[in-house]
């Protein structure tokens, strides 16, 4: 059947309603008359509406403030738009929700009272319109939504002025709603109206900017919708909008890391690994930004070296900044193959490595820690040989175990601090923590490299400085976990020891050392074990900590 054909069957068809209408319902047949004229006089031949349509086209953005939608006009394009949509129908559904968008910002556009017609207006627009404009247009249900194109339909023209209006309300229906009830359903269908974004450079511009806030700001799922939108919008858009959103992005990173507390650190995890995903996309922008921004955090790193003054040291002792080294550290293990963000890696460990020498004490040993997990993070993910060790070591130097402590409840906890206080430093629980901490992120580095075969050297400075610490140390308690942890660097030091003794190859022979070690990883390690069991103990202890749940009540 051609085009022609169909649309006079359409036409027919909705002659033939019209009448029956008439009818069943004559005042809102009436009603029809005076107001929605256009909608009785569809017996028209498709070639006329098409002529009218696009004569009107510049006018459809320009909604008459005079216009009222009321239960009846919603139902009748309820019962129509599913099955026979039309451009008509199409039409007068967004033009119902652009009234109910003014009734959601308190205009007096439109007087919609009732809630239940709200969510009525809502709903067929979330689950209806996008079939139905799929069907006028002609576009293949099964087509890839990315690449979707409606402005190659014949019929694009006639709805393309509607279409811009109705985004243009969805953004500020997105704008009103608080409700996060509310929004998630919205950014899902904005999910499928992302072809339509596209051809319009200001509407994707505020689409972008929209869901880099929601991003940033709002509560899990909403932020995960708009991440997915982000990415399928910038896939589909020049390189251009790409760098402008990840400024954004990386700017808004910044804002909410500024303070850092138990509730707030999976959502900077959240936004640190899909900032770093959404930089994989383009490599290359990624260097570019990684470049600028080391570049400036060694700046400010070099200012307050060399000045020594009070604000210069906050612009690098603060939280933005070693999330800062955080995400460039993420980034770069996430994307070592690409050669030009490698060479970042050593500038970014000499930033990490002075900011540590920058104020050596014990005040801010939480923030020592911080950096020395991303050193080993490094160190781990490149296979680049990072010296963390010293850093670490160094603890059992600057605070003084044998030193009287003040009583405290429970130890400090690391997590969400990078300096301590003064009455903090004297507590035996942040001695407590020292040691604990320490002792976990030594046997996490000599882990990575348990299989190496030249552990037994790489330990050795632990092991020296271990023992002469526990020699010294009157508190059995720190003697007695670093003691567990040494027994173990000891065991594994002749595990290899033992093994690379019997060895046939030259240690220089690459190949063969990398086999060698592959099959001693697969073997496991004593330090590769204790880690699992260590593991497992603390999960057991999390779940004695948690408070028994009360059993319910059987029902007799």
């Amino acid at each position: 059947m051609s085009s022609s054909e169909s649309e006079l069957d359409d036409a027919a068809t909705h002659a033939a309603s019209i009448k029956r209408l008439e009818e069943k319902d004559p005042d809102f047949y009436k009603f029809l008359q005076e107001n929605e004229k256009d909608l009785l006089n569809f017996e028209n031949s498709a070639d006329e509406e098409s002529e009218s349509d696009a004569e009107n086209d510049e006018e459809v953005e320009e909604e008459d403030p005079k216009v009222i939608i009321t239960p009846q006009k919603l139902s009748y394009i309820k019962e129509k738009i599913r099955d026979a949509p039309t451009i008509k129908l199409c039409k007068a559904l967004m033009s119902s929700f652009k009234v109910v968008v003014n009734q959601a910002d308190d205009s007096k556009k439109g007087d919609l009272s009732n809630s239940e017609f709200f969510n009525d207006v809502v709903k067929l627009c979330l689950i209806d319109l996008i079939p139905a404009l799929n069907k006028v247009l002609n576009l293949s249900a099964g087509e890839d939504k990315k690449r979707l194109d409606p402005s190659k339909s014949k019929v694009w023209k006639l709805v393309q002025m509607p279409v811009k209006s109705y985004l243009k309300d969805m953004l500020s229906m997105i704008s009103v709603m608080k409700d996060s009830s509310v929004i998630i359903p919205l950014l899902k269908h904005i999910v499928h109206l992302i072809p339509f974004f596209s051809l319009f450079v200001k509407l994707v511009k505020l689409l972008l900017k929209k869901m880099v806030s929601s991003w940033s700001n709002e509560e899990e799922t909403v932020r995960v919708l708009s991440l997915i939108i982000i990415v399928r919008v910038t896939k589909s858009l020049p390189k251009e909008y790409l760098v402008q959103v990840l400024k954004e992005m990386y700017f808004a990173y910044i804002r909410n890391t500024k303070f850092t507390s138990v509730s707030t650190w999976p959502m900077i995890n959240f936004m640190k690994r899909s900032l770093t995903e959404i930089y994989s996309l383009n490599p290359q922008i990624a260097y570019e930004h990684a470049f600028i921004y080391i570049r400036q955090m060694s700046i400010h790193l070099r200012n307050a070296i060399t000045t020594k003054k009070k604000e210069s040291i906050q612009t690098v002792y603060n939280w933005q900044y070693t999330h800062c080294i955080l995400l460039w550290s993420h980034l770069l293990c996430r994307l070592v193959e690409h050669d030009p963000l490698k060479t970042l890696i050593y500038p970014l460990v000499q930033i990490t490595i002075g900011v540590i020498n920058l104020i050596p004490t014990a005040k801010y040993i939480p923030l020592r820690f911080h950096l020395a997990k991303a050193l080993m993070h490094i160190s781990e993910s490149t296979g680049i040989f990072v010296p963390v060790l010293p850093f670490m070591l160094d603890v059992l130097k600057i605070v003084d175990f044998n030193k009287k402590s003040n009583f405290s409840i429970k130890p400090v906890e690391f997590s969400c601090a990078l300096k301590v206080t003064k009455s903090q430093l004297n507590e035996a629980g942040f001695k407590d923590s020292c040691i604990s901490e320490l002792c976990s992120l030594v046997v996490e580095y000599l882990k990575s490299y348990s299989s190496s075969i030249g552990f037994p050297e790489l330990a050795l400075p632990v092991v020296l400085q271990f023992k002469s610490f526990t020699k010294q140390c009157k508190v059995s308690k720190y003697n007695q976990e670093l003691k567990t942890v040494l027994s173990k660097i000891e065991e594994n030091s002749l595990l290899i020891s033992e093994k690379r003794r019997v060895v046939s190859f030259s240690f220089a022979d690459n190949d063969q050392v990398k086999k060698w070690e592959e099959k001693i990883r697969s073997e496991g390690t004593p330090l590769m074990k204790f880690k699992i069991e260590t593991k497992k103990k603390v999960v057991v202890v999390m779940d004695k900590d948690m408070p028994p749940k009360k059993k319910k009540r059987q029902q007799k």
